[in-house]
């Protein structure tokens, strides 16, 4: 029987890889950008970087940029009360959660305040989740250990959503084409080997031939960890899942979400046409 602690901590590793996924291949150009006027963001300071913010927020409340918000998730995760709100001692070893000041630190910041937080949460009894938190937690004395987890879980989702949210914008506005980069010569197989899986999930199965001509990997995967035979069969492009299996890709490698093969996926999106290809 599955216990609470261990549905939360099931929440939790749900929601971070999800955010996690999609904060991979961030830049400085976009962890900075502010796409008007009044954002808020992470300032140079002659303290160091810093988030903007005021006593009382404004209302309503401005823009921030994704440099304000992943910092915001990191002092969330990481910030001493995660652990002495729930009546635990803070390891000397876990720090003060920083504000970082480029993307790679962004990303480094988030990969450790989320150990933090996992490790403060797995540390968690029965007896932590059901006690009123008392006066460490100020006006919410009278609240459980598990209301104040699942407070913190919510963070991590809502906060989550918002930085998917923004670099969908800011991708709307700076459309990539990697694929006709590619093509082109402008980018090699050595330094985006995922390309034809990537192709995949954009369904572009026109250019996945060109692609395979230029020597980019069939078998390498999404950062979702799909590949583009998995993506072709579940989305019912025979002409594509026939090409990768001429050319020799790999149907039985699995995918990390389902743990499904090639033919899995074909017949689990009921692609019966793919299904009986990769029968016969």
């Amino acid at each position: 029987m599955t216990t609470t602690l261990e549905n939360l901590l099931d929440l939790s590793d749900f929601a971070w890889g999800r955010l996690r996924a999609r904060v991979q291949g961030l830049t400085d150009e976009e962890y900075f950008w502010e796409p008007f006027d009044g954002c808020w963001s992470v300032r140079k300071t002659d303290d160091g970087p810093a988030m903007e913010s005021t006593p009382i927020p404004p209302e309503p409340a401005p823009f921030t940029t994704l440099a304000w918000r992943i910092s915001h998730i990191v002092d969330i995760l990481q910030e001493d009360r995660t652990a002495t709100w729930f009546g635990h001692e803070v390891d000397a070893a876990d720090g003060q959660p920083p504000v970082p000041a480029s993307a790679a630190e962004a990303l480094t910041g988030l990969d450790h305040s989320y150990d933090v937080w996992r490790r403060r949460l797995a540390a968690l009894s029965t007896e932590d989740l059901d006690r009123p938190m008392g006066a460490i937690a100020g006006q919410y004395a009278e609240h459980n250990g598990m209301d104040f987890a699942l407070h913190i879980l919510d963070e991590l989702i809502h906060h989550g959503a918002e930085v998917g949210t923004v670099r969908d914008f800011y991708r709307g506005l700076h459309p990539e084409d990697p694929f006709t980069a590619a093509l082109a010569g402008e980018v090699t197989a050595a330094e985006r080997p995922g390309l034809v899986a990537e192709a995949a999930a954009a369904q572009r199965w026109d250019v996945i031939p060109q692609l395979a001509e230029l020597g980019f990997g069939l078998n390498e995967k999404t950062t979702d960890g799909f590949t583009a035979a998995h993506l072709a069969a579940g989305n019912g492009s025979l002409d594509t899942v026939r090409f990768l299996v001429e050319r020799g890709a790999d149907l039985s490698i699995t995918d990390p979400r389902f743990n499904a093969d090639v033919l899995g996926w074909a017949k689990w999106f009921k692609q019966a046409d793919v299904v009986a290809y990769l029968e016969a």
